[in-house]
């Protein structure tokens, strides 16, 4: 049975370690302002769909290609993302349901907003090095009893899904550079084994603004007799503004 799994966003909460303070602080603004970069433009989005066999090798795949674009919209203090994904190809593109249908992934540097603080155990993990230059990791936990941003989907009914994990940022700015998320609890009622993703951001060419987009985001999940990967890649970013 297909199952639709959609990740709406994620929250957190800003650590309470004072030496990790000045440094929450300043992933916060970076996620204020990335996703007030990221409403700004309009990309396109290519989703790889994978169901995998026992030995983990590609059963059935299939490659689809979106017009994205996220709306952002803060009335009344509240802080609402949408998704617009429009798939390209005109009367050519695929109507065949996809194999695991994943969302809001892009979004997920939101697990640093001040909007969600308070739904996440944040810890310090210290400082690794990647890619020739050091990252500051923390690790993140969602706190039992807190509102869960992100559901799984499985017919008609929607589960709460709760997330531990890393996120790595630029001790300097705050900018976030990736984000490592798990299930922190199984749904076993409907079999689910295990859920993770893994988001990456980074600087974009010619985009004026400097902040970092959504590059590319990889989910998999798995069930005691499916298991699925999708992977999702960002690009082609040009300029587009809305006001909600």
């Amino acid at each position: 049975m297909t199952r639709t799994f959609i990740a709406i966003i994620t929250v957190v909460t800003l650590g309470q370690a004072a030496g990790a303070r000045d440094l929450m602080e300043l992933a916060a603004k970076s996620a204020e302002r990335e996703i007030a970069a990221l409403s700004s433009v309009a990309c396109t989005e290519t989703v790889v769909e994978t169901k995998l066999n026992a030995r983990d090798k590609s059963e059935q795949r299939r490659r689809r290609t979106f017009d994205y674009l996220v709306l952002v919209d803060t009335e009344d203090g509240d802080l609402a993302i949408t998704e617009s994904r429009v798939e390209q190809g005109g009367s050519k593109k695929s109507d065949a349901k996809p194999l695991l249908a994943s969302t809001g992934f892009a979004t997920m540097m939101l697990i640093l907003h001040p909007y969600y603080q308070n739904s996440f155990e944040f810890s310090d993990l210290g400082t690794v090095e990647e890619g020739g230059r050091p990252w500051r990791r923390l690790g993140f936990e969602f706190r039992p009893g807190e509102r869960s941003p992100s559901v799984l989907r499985a017919g008609a009914r929607e589960y709460p899904l709760t997330w531990r994990g890393e996120v790595r940022l630029d001790e300097a700015t705050g900018r976030i550079a990736s984000v490592r998320a798990s299930l922190g609890s199984q749904l076993e009622e409907i079999g689910l084994e295990s859920l993770e993703t893994s988001v990456r951001y980074g600087p974009v060419p010619g985009q004026e603004s400097g902040e970092w987009l959504p590059l590319e985001a990889v989910i998999d999940l798995k069930t005691r007799h499916q298991h699925w990967r999708n992977v999702h890649t960002f690009g082609a970013y040009r300029r587009f503004e809305v006001t909600t």
